[in-house]
């Protein structure tokens, strides 16, 4: 029995919300319907038929034009969807469709209702009948350019492999591309690279066109050809199952040209494109379906702690040694050999067998290079060396192994702590894999680079430092609460007294450092005990000092210069926002609360804030901050003792007495709170204790 429809995917599917520029969604979806409804298959062996008559019924006849987003730029979408020349762009035919060499030919084009989003069927293809197609293009204003989604459906009882080809021609010789880490005119992106910036020649245009066209951590990123430098095409290859869901994202904008090359200019010329800030406007469908910016796991110092502890696929303590061979077998015994000499990519070492937890050889990984876990954590890759190497089975000959035939070999005394390595202050893990403990603070200096200064990341102050979620860069938490991204300020790192000797770690391969202090649930206070909490765009937070006695504040045309001491937080409300093109076109405006409890509403009367941080003066630009928390003044002894004696009238027997100390208590505002919590605590006196609640509820 042939069933009408399979499963309906929501409207939140076909959308995505993000930050600029063009982004290009690829979706094969068992079944792609606009409807509203889902509706399961009787028998899960049918497949679904494509159903354009039941798209959107709030989409309205497309009307093509001219779109220019706030940063600039202008955007001329063709009837196939594909990006049209305007003026001097540099662009003739941007981003045209290709689906097995077949070009895509829409039919029946609509739009929503608010102009800013076209939607394209495409016509059936002769080499994939069973294949329906629709691209989907969305005006993005901030930071600028276009979305598109193109969205694929296999309709097919049989198995396809899809070549996705997205074409830009050119209206000259573009003078060259590179990576966004400053590669030159790569063919395949690196596994910390995420896209390219093509510029153009000397008679083209003033800007640059960013393409950004996976996440850095993705496995999946496509191939780029060049056609004389007239053309670029990015190919991404779809393997799909009857029925399967996949999806690819990617982006494009126009860029002001760099005047350096470098791959930290390059960097913070694509941040504001990376994938990752598109990630939270994905909608829940979207979490198993984008093969180049997977729906990251949560991620915490424990959870990637924890998955060094699960790196050794048996658990801890064997009753024997352990050799094993392929998937199933297990040979318990005893290992023989002599010192294990190690030839890594930092250095060389040598390691007595009984400090060995196990062995993995270069058998099964892909760089053939054996894996040396030691019982202190340390984990080393590299070319192994062992004399008399070998394995004698209980009851049995001893067996001659090669480290680079080895599947694994794991000893008996292995005992993983259940804690942090003893003596260890720090771990550092690369991205391959390896991990390297630093048991001095002068072993390590690290600093990062921030938008607004440099953050020295001592061991004494550092939680843990992991990639940045955009991929580009890193984010570092300190135990005071700060939580910053930044690039490092040079290009290797150097780390001393490690046991293989000095240590020049190229900033790319590391990726995490891990301390102890990081294992343990640090709870971060709203308020902090002393000085300011900086809250900073996309969740970034400093501790530190304003540097202003006061902030000029202007509420419906008025000056107000409010005191530092008289504010206790402050909320950015709207507006202020800006592009890497174009600055805010209007200032933010700000909830200032101050510890009496009154509440300014109002701008700035200045660009940038002034913040002491780690010793140095930060100038943080208002369009970077999302608001401030202010520690409490200290209360005069004269005010202290007036908020204790209206304490004790709440327990007066004349009932106005009491009212009159609760209305008065309430007047002081936050500043009151940390006594009247302290009273709260101590106090046996129902009837007070009813009434510090009710202020206490006031304030809150």
């Amino acid at each position: 029995m042939k069933s009408s429809i399979a499963k309906s995917i929501p409207r939140s599917l076909w959308y995505l919300l993000g930050k600029g520029g063009i982004q290009v969604i690829l979706l094969c979806a068992s079944s792609w319907i606009c409807a509203q409804e889902t509706a399961k298959l009787e028998n899960p062996g049918q497949q679904a038929e494509w159903r354009a008559d039941r798209a959107d019924p709030r989409l309205v006849p497309a009307a093509f034009g001219i779109w220019t987003d706030r940063g600039g730029s202008s955007w001329s979408v063709e009837a196939g969807g594909n990006i049209g020349r305007i003026g001097s762009t540099m662009v003739n035919s941007g981003l045209a469709l290709l689906v097995n060499e077949e070009k895509f030919t829409p039919y029946q084009p609509m739009m929503t209702p608010d102009g800013k989003e076209l939607v394209l069927q495409g016509m059936p293809l002769d080499s994939l009948p069973g294949l329906r197609v629709q691209r989907r293009i969305r005006l993005i204003d901030e930071p600028g350019g276009l979305r598109y989604a193109e969205l694929f459906y296999n309709g097919a009882a049989e198995s396809v492999t899809v070549s996705v080809g997205l074409v830009t021609n050119f209206s000259g010789n573009f003078k060259t591309f590179l990576s966004d880490r400053g590669r030159s005119e790569p063919l395949l992106l690196s596994e910390t690279e995420s896209g390219v910036i093509v510029m153009p020649g000397a008679s083209q245009s003033s800007r640059a066109f960013l393409f950004t066209l996976a996440d850095p951590a993705s496995v999946e990123k496509p191939s780029i050809s060049s056609q004389n430098r007239y053309g670029l095409t990015f190919r991404y290859r779809l393997d799909l199952a009857p029925g399967e869901t996949r999806a690819v994202v990617h982006h494009v904008s126009q860029v002001v040209i760099p005047q350096n090359f470098d791959r930290r200019t390059m960097l913070e010329l694509s941040r504001p494109f990376a994938l990752a800030g598109l990630r939270g406007t994905f909608a829940p469908d979207w979490k198993d379906l984008v093969i180049n910016a997977p729906e990251p796991a949560g991620i915490s110092a424990k959870s990637v702690f924890q998955q060094w502890r699960n790196s050794i696929p048996i658990p801890p303590a064997p009753a024997t040694d352990l050799l094993m061979i392929g998937e199933n077998t297990r040979l318990p015994g005893k290992i023989e050999g002599g010192s294990v000499a190690l030839a890594s990519p930092y250095g060389l070492a040598e390691f007595p067998m009984e400090t060995i937890s196990a062995i993995q050889g270069g058998k099964r990984r892909a760089d053939g290079k054996s894996r040396l876990f030691l019982r202190d954590g340390q984990v080393f890759s590299g070319t192994v060396s062992i004399p008399d190497f070998g394995f004698r089975p209980v009851d049995g000959s001893i067996l001659e192994l090669s480290p680079e035939t080895l599947d694994w070999l794991i000893s008996s005394g292995r005992s993983e702590q259940e804690g942090w390595p003893v003596e260890t202050l720090a771990m550092i893990e690369t991205h391959d894999g390896d991990r390297i403990r630093i048991l001095s603070p002068e072993s390590i200096d690290l600093v990062l680079i921030t938008p607004w200064g440099r953050l020295p990341l001592s061991l004494d102050s550092l939680l843990w430092l992991r990639p940045d979620v955009s991929g580009l860069g890193w984010s570092a938490e300190l135990k005071d609460g700060t939580k910053c991204t930044g690039l490092f300020a040079t290009e290797s790192i150097k780390v001393t007294g490690t046991d293989l000797g000095e240590v020049l770690l190229p900033q790319d391969r590391l990726r995490h450092v891990l301390t102890p202090a990081s294992l343990v649930d640090r709870p971060i206070p709203d308020t902090p005990e002393s000085g300011a909490l900086i809250r900073l765009q996309a969740e970034q937070r400093l501790i530190g000092f304003l540097s202003h006695t006061t902030l000029p504040v202007i509420s419906e045309g008025v000056l107000l210069e409010v005191p530092i001491t008289e504010l206790r937080r402050v909320t950015r409300l709207e507006g202020g926002s800006e592009t890497a093109t174009m600055p805010a076109l209007a200032p933010p405006s700000f909830s200032f609360e101050r510890w009496d409890g009154g509440v300014i509403s109002g701008t700035f009367a200045l660009d940038l804030v002034a913040v002491q941080v780690a010793g140095r003066t930060w100038q943080i630009p208002l369009s970077d901050l999302a608001g401030l928390e202010l520690a409490p003044p200290a209360l005069s002894a004269e005010t202290l003792s007036k908020i204790e004696a209206l304490i004790l009238r709440l327990g007066s027997p004349d009932w106005k007495t009491r009212e009159s100390a609760t209305r008065e208590l309430g007047a002081f505002g936050y500043l009151a709170r940390p006594v009247l919590q302290r009273e709260l605590g101590v106090t046996g006196d129902p009837e007070i204790t009813r009434r510090l609640e009710r202020v206490l509820a006031g304030l809150n």
